[in-house]
């Protein structure tokens, strides 16, 4: 897929973390946090992101663990929140789960002087950052 638009989402059990980029040019840039207030209103919140942007791809988080061969809840979650977009997202739209590892504690970082002057608050910037950061990943990966 090298034309249209994604959406990546940096999946939290508080806050989702949102970035959009476009598959020609491949630069993913942070557009939003949103609070996770049950399943289906993040389903219902993605599928609007989803139309909103005219995304064809949908890249989410994928929080595998540091040890090799381990699962854990979030993985689960995750994968519970994909097949879910998966059934209701027109089929024109791919769902590529990818892997976030560290992604948050990247953004962080990056954020840690901001939030130290008072400049941002820690969800309206990591979690927006973090989904960037794997969007950009998943780009490179291309």
């Amino acid at each position: 897929m090298s034309k249209g638009k994604a959406v990546c989402i940096d999946y939290g059990k508080k806050r989702i973390g949102v970035a959009t980029g476009g598959l020609d040019m491949k630069i993913a840039f942070p557009k939003e946090v949103f609070e996770n207030n049950g399943f289906d209103k993040v389903v219902s919140r993605l599928l609007e992101l989803v139309s909103e942007s005219g995304a064809n791809l949908l890249v989410i988080g994928y929080p595998l663990s540091m040890e090799e061969g381990q699962r854990n809840l979030m993985m689960k979650e995750v994968e519970k929140l994909e097949e879910a977009l998966k059934n209701v997202l027109p089929k024109e739209v791919e769902v590529v789960l990818f892997d976030e590892r560290l992604s948050s504690f990247e953004a962080q970082d990056v954020f840690k002087d901001l939030r130290e002057k008072g400049i941002v608050s820690r969800g309206t910037a990591d979690d927006s950052y973090a989904a960037q950061i794997t969007l950009q990943r998943y780009f490179d990966s291309m």
